[in-house]
């Protein structure tokens, strides 16, 4: 009986998880939930739907980013969404127009949160991080996008 109770809670951390958008958490956890009970039908359908819509990390676009020099990056009270589009245009004109921001906002709640930052020559990676951070969201690196995803508690 304390194993299914282990197990129910193991699956409803990994369910909060995917909710909040802790995409790599709740695969990690509802994982775990699959090792012990194969045919667990809630963990299936969400792990069905996290592999549909969410790629793993793509590490090619965030060596990009990370290639890519900030020279100052300055918003006081700036949506999230804002400040996205200024980061863009910055990094187009920090790369000669070779790098261009694809980012994905999936709450446009999250959209909303005002963000206040000033910093100077950072690579855009690290920028998107401290915007992440800011409004409270976690980043997913797809292969052509950075995904804003849910607001993290």
């Amino acid at each position: 009986m304390a194993a299914d109770s282990d197990l129910q809670i193991l699956f409803n951390q990994g369910r909060e998880a995917y909710y909040k958008g802790n995409i790599e958490l709740a695969r990690q956890l509802l994982g775990q939930v699959l090792v012990q009970n194969p045919k667990h039908f809630e963990t299936r359908a969400i792990l069905a739907s996290i592999n549909a819509n969410y790629k793993k990390d793509d590490a090619s676009l965030r060596k990009q980013y990370a290639a890519v020099t900030i020279p100052k990056f300055d918003v006081t009270e700036a949506s999230l969404s804002e400040s996205l589009q200024a980061l863009a245009i910055m990094a187009s004109d920090a790369s000669g127009g070779k790098v261009k921001g694809n980012f994905i906002v999936r709450n446009p709640e999250l959209g909303k949160m005002p963000v206040t930052l000033s910093m100077t020559n950072v690579p855009m990676d690290e920028l998107l991080r401290y915007l992440a951070e800011m409004s409270r969201a976690r980043l997913t690196w797809d292969k052509h996008a950075v995904v804003f995803n849910g607001i993290a508690d």
